[in-house]
């Protein structure tokens, strides 16, 4: 099920509602500046209790051992990971069936580390807090969230968007704008600036060219969306 479909089906049953603004709030409560520079990164919030502390593991000397690394930290054997493109071998990928909690403490405190080491640790599905569902964290062999993209296969196809149409997106922005990935889904994309945009609005547009759903059914969506781009520096694409 994919990032979008989980969102639609929150609101059908009548769950608390789910659209592309409330799921990048979620985000925004993520700590996940822990790996951006001093000098640039927002102090994260306190944690409440050790529970909530970032899970941070070794620089992995391999892939092989940045498996090992997860499946010890989490209590889960990493498995097949999804792909909208073709099968990924275990060699190459592992996903992790893990509670909301346990992925956000695990890319706060390893993302960087992992990538840094030449892997990237992302989450590519969220739960939604649904019953009896996990979110989904995946491991590739590769520093290169381009390349995670591609092998991913993320696309917006019923508004005709392409994993290179994506790329080519982010790159264009990352030239003006440094950001780091920590999501990137069959669906959708999300991280965070590691500063606070020159101009959200500008960007917020931008966004909103190539993702149109992002904003779908919001009477002023640009000023919402710039403010999160602005205040919490996030960085948030969806298609359905």
């Amino acid at each position: 099920m994919t990032e979008s479909t989980r969102c639609l089906d929150r609101v059908r049953t009548n769950a608390p509602a789910c659209s592309a603004f409330a799921a990048a709030a979620l985000l925004a409560l993520v700590p996940l500046g822990a790996g951006a520079e001093p000098s640039t990164a927002k102090a994260a919030p306190a944690a409440s209790s050790a529970e909530a502390e970032p899970i941070v593991l070794p620089a992995p000397k391999g892939f092989a051992a940045a498996v090992k690394l997860v499946e010890d930290a989490v209590g889960v054997k990493g498995g097949q990971m999804d792909s909208e493109v073709a099968p990924i071998p275990l060699a190459e990928g592992r996903a992790f069936a893990v509670d909301t909690r346990t992925a956000e403490r695990l890319l706060a405190g390893s993302h960087s580390t992992f990538r840094k080491a030449g892997v990237y640790l992302f989450r590519y599905e969220r739960s939604f807090g649904l019953a009896g569902e996990k979110d989904l964290v995946g491991l590739l062999a590769t520093a290169d969230p381009h390349a995670v993209i591609r092998r991913i296969g993320t696309a917006g196809p019923k508004r005709h968007v392409t994993s290179e149409q994506i790329v080519a997106w982010l790159s264009a922005l990352e030239r003006d704008e440094a950001f780091e990935l920590y999501e990137i889904g069959a669906d959708y994309v999300a991280g965070r600036f590691q500063r606070e945009p020159k101009d959200p609005e500008a960007i917020a547009r931008r966004a909103v060219e190539i993702a149109p759903d992002l904003v779908a059914g919001h009477t002023n969506p640009i000023a919402g969306l710039a403010d999160l781009i602005g205040k919490h520096r996030m960085l948030y694409l969806i298609w359905e």
